[in-house]
């Protein structure tokens, strides 16, 4: 389950390379989906979708409904998570791969973001990931 978003991430470059589309990446929506879906189909489940999402995705993110349009696979909750809390992890999330793509260069993170460093900082404040000392 640990390998589930890196796996995501791999099969869309896959996709996005073979059919020029404009995919941006997993809503965090999407992602939450992903994790949260059994996967009875193991990894070949999981490409066959991402391939499938990558294709017939009308934005440029792709949705829980692209990854699982037939409804039933992603659980519904009783109640609703805050909008913040939803927001926040989706930040998070992205930051995190910012900081791993640019190996964890702050500058160069924060232009991927098209954020300032400032800003980034303080955001990795509040979600609580200081940077380790140089």
């Amino acid at each position: 389950m640990d390998d589930i978003i890196g796996l995501m991430d791999h099969f869309l470059d896959e996709a996005t390379q073979r059919t020029d589309t404009d995919i941006r990446g997993f809503s965090s929506l999407a992602e939450d989906a992903a994790i949260s879906h059994p996967w009875p189909g193991n990894v070949r489940e999981l490409r066959n979708r991402v391939e499938r999402a990558a294709a017939l995705a009308r934005g440029e993110w792709i949705m829980p409904a692209d990854l699982f349009p037939e409804g039933g696979d992603v659980k519904a909750s009783s109640g609703f998570t805050p909008l913040s809390d939803v927001r926040d992890a989706a930040e998070k999330r992205q930051i995190e791969r910012a900081l791993d793509q640019t190996g964890g260069q702050i500058s160069k993170a924060a232009s991927l973001l098209a954020i300032s460093r400032t800003t980034l900082w303080e955001k990795m404040a509040r979600f609580g990931m200081v940077p380790k000392e140089r």
